[in-house]
């Protein structure tokens, strides 16, 4: 087991001996929001110290742990050196502390925080419960988060640029056809639904789609090629229902003229 416990020191280093964390999660920083930072540090310095941890196989290198837009934000606005918090964490409990840090200040967007999870759990072995406890959410939660990545690329880009949000992903998840989903995201986006209208159309599609399969269970394939043979004979629609031994055999006929023609392929009379 890992051990949790760490000294920390206050340093001023330079930026240029820092590496970015590989594990850090979140991938889009806003240009703007850097811009507005950077001249914040500025004028009235770096209050916050990002905090790294020594590079065991480098001198004087070190890694980011947390505080990678306050980093750039310090290199934007031309700081050659800056304060950094300097910890002892290991590379793996690096990474769950940029994760942990992201996420409690939801500074992550759902996309991003189901690809670090995965991340965790592939380069470490965590399971998802081990990794719960660890982020403080629920098993479920990280679930939810993981199967998100099973949608096809154009709803994670929704997902990611904020056009359907999380709840959105969720209600889509529940249905298991992927045609489906992507009929429902669709209809998400044409018609503005809310959560709680996506779930109610989730819910109108798994009924339909139910009793389709049970219709086609049903089926007798034996009786629909006898409709079929009997409909090119008779030249109008035959419907064949069974059931056990017994059944009906319905033929349809749209005039009085076609009646005739019937009957009068049935050998009877009209009166």
């Amino acid at each position: 087991m890992e051990e949790h416990s760490e000294i920390m020191t206050i340093e001023e280093i330079s930026i240029e001996n820092i590496s970015i964390n590989p594990n850090q999660p979140r991938r889009i920083f806003s240009e703007e929001d850097l811009a507005e930072l950077s001249r914040s540090i500025l004028e009235i310095g770096l209050i916050h110290p990002p905090l790294v941890r020594p590079l065991p196989d480098q001198a004087g290198f070190y890694e980011l742990v947390s505080g990678e837009r306050r980093f750039r934000a310090a290199g934007l606005a031309g700081l050659k050196k800056i304060p950094v918090v300097i910890g002892s964490r290991s590379k793996s409990l690096s990474a769950q502390q940029a994760l942990a840090e992201n996420i409690q200040r939801v500074d992550l967007n759902p996309i991003e925080i189901a690809y670090a999870l995965k991340s965790l759990i592939d380069k470490f072995g965590l399971t998802q419960e081990e990794l719960a406890q660890r982020m403080g959410k629920k098993r479920s939660t990280i679930a939810n988060y993981l199967r998100v990545l099973t949608l096809p690329k154009n709803i994670q880009e929704s997902i990611n640029s904020g056009k359907i949000t999380m709840g959105h992903a969720k209600t889509i998840l529940s249905l298991s056809d992927p045609a489906l989903r992507i009929w429902l995201y669709e209809r998400i986006l044409r018609d503005d639904l809310s959560v709680r209208q996506a779930e109610a159309e989730a819910q109108k599609i798994q009924k339909k789609a139910k009793k389709k399969n049970l219709t086609y269970a049903n089926r007798d394939f034996y009786l629909e090629q006898l409709s079929d043979k009997i409909q090119v004979r008779m030249g109008t629609k035959v419907h064949i229902v069974g059931k056990g031994k017994k059944g009906r055999i319905l033929i349809d006929y749209y005039n009085l003229e076609d009646l005739d023609r019937l009957l009068e392929i049935f050998g009877v009379d009209g009166l």
